[in-house]
């Protein structure tokens, strides 16, 4: 109809000297509202398990605080997910009255949380309405190059992985480095014959190149933090070299 404009926008026509990125990260389209489950499920303080708690089949400790602001220390253990006495003061690991028994996390979470569950049964039917290429995961790790300021929540999982994965970098098992070019230059010459031998070479050579550029990638964010020490710290930064596997 002649009410609908057409028109692409003036960025993206030919001589335009302002190209905003913004316009292309999928990140920053209208978005659905936010469902918030709950506001922390982090594990325990009291981990890992005493040794006569492990004889009692206790696994696991979490510390979870809902979406109506409720504490719960809650035990995995053999007999499944269970709500204990414990505080962030007294270690005391038997079972709270009542304990909520549960075979998974999410049905206790169901139990002691009216708004989780109510959240995350949307959560979930809006997952199922989207498009399938949005629900099924890539093989392969996705890396922007352009990134949009966004609003940073609190998250205690993103913290303790941002932490916990810079631990070990300069200790590399003797025997476990991967040598890249060997392993690039071995699937190119696996034989292509046939259609079972060329999706053979193709699956080998995907796998190699997506490690080669993840591992890529954390040595590249390793070495901008300053984890990483230099074959050559007494020169300028600029020169500087650096050696990753």
């Amino acid at each position: 109809p002649e009410s609908v404009d057409c028109t692409p926008p003036e960025f993206i026509l030919p001589g335009a000297k302002d190209a905003p990125l913004l316009p292309l990260h999928p990140a920053t389209r209208e978005q659905p509202a936010k469902l918030n489950c709950l506001k922390v499920v982090t594990p325990s303080g009291w981990n890992p398990p005493p040794g006569y708690r492990k004889l009692h089949g206790d696994l696991l400790y979490l510390q979870v605080i809902t979406a109506e602001e409720k504490h719960y220390h809650i035990t995995a253990s053999t007999r499944g997910f269970f709500v204990n006495h414990c505080t962030e003061e007294e270690f005391n690991p038997k079972a709270a009255s009542p304990s909520y028994l549960s075979h998974s996390l999410i049905e206790l979470l169901n139990q002691v949380s009216p708004m989780f569950k109510r959240n995350f049964a949307l959560l979930q039917k809006r997952r199922t309405g989207r498009h399938p290429y949005e629900r099924v995961p890539t093989p392969y790790q996705m890396y922007s190059w352009i990134g949009p300021q966004l609003e940073h929540n609190i998250d205690t999982i993103r913290a303790e992985d941002a932490f916990s994965s810079k631990l070990g970098y300069e200790e590399h098992i003797p025997g476990q480095t991967r040598d890249w070019n060997e392993e690039l230059q071995t699937t190119r010459e696996l034989p292509r014959k046939n259609l079972p031998e060329r999706l053979l070479r193709e699956r080998a050579i995907f796998k190699v190149h997506s490690d080669f550029v993840s591992a890529a990638t954390r040595g590249a964010m390793a070495v901008i933090d300053g984890n990483v020490m230099a074959i050559n710290p007494g020169e300028e930064a600029k020169m500087q070299m650096f050696i990753w596997n």
